[in-house]
């Protein structure tokens, strides 16, 4: 993995302060800033993801940011530590239904035939009322095979994971349900 500089971990855009946890301080938890580098594979063994060349995925600990299962296995690890944990697909993003395969006229698809469309793009449809991310698994000429589950659903997960920083959360992070990057306040 990549080795990139670990963010600031100062939230300059309140009041409060994030404190660095000691370097020898394990990670309890809650109330707890995780900033971490990673590559993921899947149960090909094939790299299908990784953080290298960006700023490191930062997330509050116990707010849902990061899977269940990945969260897990910061507990007890310390800044600058390098894991690898596989996540069975139940653990991960469920298992794969063939029934979520559907066939569709592209008339009905974003702009309909005025677009050209590819398989692997991910497109956008209303399924019950609720605008569902799929992915165009063939290009037929008046319709388009779709797949709505997600893409890495029935995959077992691999992540190998490089630990940058750990930090108390601000009071702001704390209110808001998520980490913030540097700087403050971002989205």
């Amino acid at each position: 993995m990549t080795e990139k500089q670990p963010s600031q971990n100062v939230d300059t855009a309140t009041t409060t302060e994030s404190k660095d946890v000691a370097a020898s301080a394990p990670i309890t938890g809650a109330g707890q800033v995780i900033a971490f580098h990673y590559d993921l594979y899947d149960d090909a063994s094939v790299q299908v993801e990784s953080s290298a060349g960006h700023p490191p995925v930062q997330f509050l600990y116990g707010q849902g940011g990061v899977l269940s299962a990945l969260q897990e296995a910061f507990l007890g690890k310390l800044k600058g530590d390098d894991f690898s944990i596989t996540i069975p697909s139940g653990l991960a993003y469920g298992r794969y239904y063939p029934e979520r395969v559907q066939r569709v006229p592209k008339k009905n698809m974003d702009n309909g035939a005025k677009q050209r469309f590819h398989p692997g793009q991910i497109v956008h449809i209303n399924q019950n009322g609720q605008r569902q991310a799929a992915t165009i698994v063939k290009v037929g000429k008046f319709n388009l095979d779709i797949d709505t589950n997600h893409p890495m659903a029935g995959k077992d997960l691999t992540f190998d994971v490089k630990i940058e920083g750990v930090r108390q959360a601000t009071d702001d992070e704390l209110a808001h349900g998520h980490a913030h990057g540097p700087g403050g306040h971002q989205h």
